[in-house]
């Protein structure tokens, strides 16, 4: 089988959003004092980011993670660990 790859890039912000309202988000771009950015509201979440695909990123880390999705401190430091060896603490 073939391998699949996508990369982000501006053909991805179609399906993102479309994605997005088909989870039953209402997406709306913004632009204040020639800043843009796009907002996804479900009940009573915002999501808030730079592009819809940012958002679908958003989108599914609470979906996975709920409302609890922040890192705590050994996640963190397993993080820095594997992708900034250098950051890592003692």
């Amino acid at each position: 089988m073939a391998q699949e790859r996508i990369a982000a890039a501006g053909n991805t912000d179609v399906p993102a959003y479309l994605t997005l309202t088909k989870l039953g988000y209402l997406v709306e771009r913004i632009n204040r004092d020639g800043q843009e950015h796009w907002t996804a509201k479900k009940g009573t979440l915002e999501l808030i980011a730079d592009g819809p695909l940012v958002l679908l990123g958003l989108s599914m880390l609470r979906t996975e993670r709920g409302s609890g999705w922040q890192a705590d401190d050994s996640e963190i430091d397993e993080f820095l660990s594997r992708f900034h060896p250098s950051s890592a603490g003692p």
